[in-house]
């Protein structure tokens, strides 16, 4: 054991003389740097734990004979506890330096209640290892402000353009939504890459949140101020260009963002803290956007007085813009990253024109990470259903609820202040799961609650006038959010994923790469849930509202309003152009509207079953779709305990050990064999299965030249099919794009959109791996490269290496 120790030792600076040497021994052999003896203070007070006889020998004796002490001791799991005896909420970092923890995670505080410096004021025990709240606070921020202008552009900014004097088109705007989520199909892994890789002075996440609080604000800001190039179609190209570049904020502030939080910390319990303060960031932002700063300040010459202009909701975009520059600022000057000191035999070196750390080799290895994996499928399955709530909750309000108690305004305004809160007020309760149990199985238990709350959606029925279809649905709203207060938990489980694909790589920190993926990728999948339920609801023959408050007739009882509107003389000329018989014989029935005091409509029946479906079945069916996926997640990645051992492992990698996985038990991980780079970058675009074929194929002229024809016909294969795709798509795109000014939005352009972009995502695939075997075949690459490479992608598979001997 003192061999490995020594060598490890010599490499790391920081404190010097023996002291130093002994803190770094035992960090090495896996002890927590408290549990090596100090060395005595100068004013001669004796050291903890050393006899008298000890005490009268010199202090370089002592301390010789603490350090051969502690390298004799075998590296052991130990527990909270032991390395904790004021608290055990939290674990020790295993088989780290003393200066590698302030390397690596240098917002963690180190005082401690023995320390003769003494602790921090406001923790008088001391922090023994852990982020001061005062540092996740400062982490997460920013996110207050950056969730409440974005919500305050979900909320109100459609309204605002259509009703209000920019007059935009929807057609325009729907589009606008679509094409901003394929500009994201190519930003969001490219930023990803971009700020996992950087080297720079600064950080890796530094310059861009400093980028980001110039131009978020500007985004934002302009956004609201359309009166700049006029109403109709100027106004609505205006909404397009700032929707894009809307997205392409959220892509340049959030990403990084994401990613440094889940750099702050290894503790595995500690990570919760952090990710739970950040939702309740989020969720108090999204509040104060969507429902606190509008409804006091907005009044209707914002929203439906086309003539009158707007300022407030301008004002507000500035107020929260302040506040986000502000918190951006500081956590750029108050807040430290951690170093990323890869291997060099985990990167490519620069300057190569293909590398492993280009966008598509790092889409393919982060899939092939299997506690990844499940958790993206679970998600994406997930995200399929439960966008399409938030897309026809108003017309649930409205239509299945009804107005008989309060407009539908007020209601919807209730639902989502009583789920934000409630969401807010649960998160401490998926914490305390969390602790009790672990994070996996609070996360399973989140996402049966989820599956509860929206299958009691299904039972909301029409107000009778009683209200108490109302109530119930705020409670139904309630539960609702304090079942989404435990989202936070994903990116929990994904903070350890990133730590085991460290130890796959060999070291390398991606968790921009991981965070981007389970960010984006749900959205692009949820483009049909803005659509799907809009072109059911036309089928089903949905009908509008009354064409004006002039029509609506005032009114005390449903038969009177029946009775108003099938008068031939008296009302059917104010059913629209359809008539009054017409919409009768669809199912619609006349009703008074009680919280108005005027006349209005019921759809048909078919038309509230379709919203119901879409506001509880089908987001219930994908619930459960992902609660059973996740039943594959290994269980040994489900504890803490196998947590430690695998920073354990990731340590002895590091000094070219080969460690097993202990996350996959039997499987072993061995150390990054070296690759020429001119090689290695094009490798990386090939599957595991590719590798394999083509290491085991020989060429038919050269033994040792790798063949790679197979590869080629897939890559064809691929580009052909996706093209076959593309016109399919833009038809699509075509035939519907008159429908997209219907103000449903029953259109299928949006479909068409997401076809093209398909297609365009599966020729740029194909194309790219189709340039990386062209390099290949131009450096000559032999199956001993391939098959190096392919052993590389054994530590993700799990599949037996290939021997070196047979190559």
């Amino acid at each position: 054991q003192v061999g490995p120790v020594a060598a490890d030792t010599a490499t790391h600076g920081g404190t010097g003389g023996l002291e130093g040497l002994g803190r770094r021994a035992a960090g090495g052999m896996g002890i927590s740097p408290g549990d090596v003896p100090r060395v005595p203070a100068k004013d001669g007070v004796a050291d903890r734990g050393v006899g008298s006889s000890a005490r009268r020998r010199s202090a370089a004796a002592r301390l010789t004979d603490r350090t051969a002490r502690a390298l004799s001791l075998e590296a052991a799991h130990k527990s909270a506890a032991d390395l904790y005896a004021e608290s055990g909420d939290a674990r020790a970092i295993k088989n780290r330096t003393h200066d590698d923890l302030h390397k690596e995670y240098p917002m963690m505080c180190f005082c401690s209640a023995d320390d003769p410096k003494g602790t921090c004021c406001w923790r008088l025990e001391g922090h023994d290892g852990r982020v001061p709240w005062l540092m996740k606070f400062l982490w997460s921020f920013p996110t207050f402000g950056w969730f409440a202008l974005k919500y305050l552009k979900v909320g109100w900014m459609h309204k605002f353009y259509v009703d209000d004097y920019p007059k935009a088109s929807l057609g325009t705007i729907a589009f606008s939504s679509v094409l901003s989520v394929l500009i994201d199909a190519f930003t969001d892994p490219k930023m990803a890459t971009w700020t996992d890789n950087l080297k720079s002075k600064y950080g890796r996440r530094k310059p861009f949140i400093l980028a980001s609080a110039i131009f978020v604000p500007l985004i934002s800001i302009g956004a609201w101020v359309p009166g700049i190039v006029g109403s109709g179609a100027a106004a609505s190209i205006w909404y397009g260009v700032f929707h894009v570049g809307f997205k392409c904020a959220d892509t340049l502030f959030l990403i990084p963002h994401d990613a440094w939080g889940a750099q702050l910390t290894p503790i595995y319990k500690e990570k919760t803290q952090i990710w739970q303060l950040r939702l309740i960031m989020q969720s108090v932002g999204i509040l104060c956007g969507t429902a606190l700063a509008p409804i006091i300040f907005v009044s209707d010459a914002c929203t439906s007085t086309p003539n009158d202009g707007c300022l407030a909701l301008p004002l507000i975009a500035v107020f929260f813009s302040v506040i986000f520059i502000e918190s951006c600022i500081q956590l750029v000057w108050f807040g430290k990253e951690g170093k990323n000191d890869v291997p060099e035999s985990a990167v490519s070196t620069e300057g190569a024109k293909f590398s492993d750390s280009d966008t598509l080799p790092m889409l393919i290895s982060t899939f092939l990470n299997a506690p990844f994996r499940i958790l993206l499928i679970g998600d994406i399955v997930k995200a399929f259903g439960t966008e399409i709530p938030f897309a026809v909750m108003p017309f649930i309000a409205s239509w299945v609820l009804g107005e008989k108690c309060f407009e539908t305004s007020t209601i919807f305004g209730l639902m989502v202040v009583v789920s934000l809160v409630s969401g807010v007020v649960a998160v401490p309760l998926w914490t305390m799961l969390a602790a009790k149990t672990s994070k996996f199985c609070a996360y399973v238990v989140y996402h049966l609650a989820q599956v509860l709350a929206a299958f009691s959606v299904a039972f909301v029925d029409a107000d009778t006038g009683d209200c108490v279809y109302s109530y119930v649905s705020v409670a139904l709203f309630g539960i609702f959010g304090m079942a989404s207060g435990g989202s936070f938990l994903l990116f929990d489980l994904i903070s350890d994923v990133v730590d085991y694909d460290e130890l796959l790589t060999g070291g390398r920190r991606r968790e921009a790469s991981y965070l981007m993926s389970v960010e984006f990728i749900p959205k692009f999948v949820s483009i049909p849930g803005e659509s799907i339920p809009f072109l059911l609801l036309a089928y089903f023959q949905y009908t509008r509202p009354l064409s004006s408050a002039d029509s609506r007739a005032a009114c005390t009882t449903d038969a009177f309003c029946h009775n108003f509107y099938t008068n031939t003389t008296l009302g059917a000329s104010s059913c629209g152009v359809d008539g009054c018989e017409e919409l009768l014989a669809s199912g619609v029935q006349f009703i008074c509207n009680n919280a108005m005091g005027t006349c209005g409509i019921r759809q048909n029946e078919s038309v509230r079953w379709t919203l119901r479906a879409c506001a509880a079945i089908f987001p219930c069916f994908c619930l459960v779709c992902g609660t059973i996926a996740l039943l594959f997640y290994p269980k040994a990645a489900r504890d803490e305990a196998t947590h430690e051992q695998l920073l354990l492992a990731i340590s002895r990698l590091r000094r070219g050990e080969v460690v097993e996985d202990p996350w996959r038990p039997g499987n072993f991980v061995h150390p990054l064999e070296p690759l020429p780079a001119i090689v290695a970058g094009p490798l990386s675009y090939l599957l595991p299965s590719e590798l394999k074929y083509v290491a085991e194929a020989a060429a038919s002229d050269d033994q040792d030249a790798a063949n790679f024809a197979h590869v080629v016909r897939r890559c064809i294969v691929l580009i052909a099919g996706s093209l076959v795709v593309l016109p399919l798509g833009i038809w699509g795109v075509v035939a519907g794009w008159e429908d997209m000014s219907d103000d449903l939005g029953a259109s299928v352009s949006p479909l068409g959109l997401m076809a093209v972009g398909l297609s365009m995502c599966g020729v740029w695939f194909g194309s790219a791996r189709l340039h990386a075997t062209a390099a290949l075949r131009q450096a000559r690459a032999t199956r001993r490269d391939v098959a190096t490479m392919y052993n590389r992608t054994c530590s993700f598979t799990g599949s037996d290496r290939l021997a070196a001997s047979g190559f």
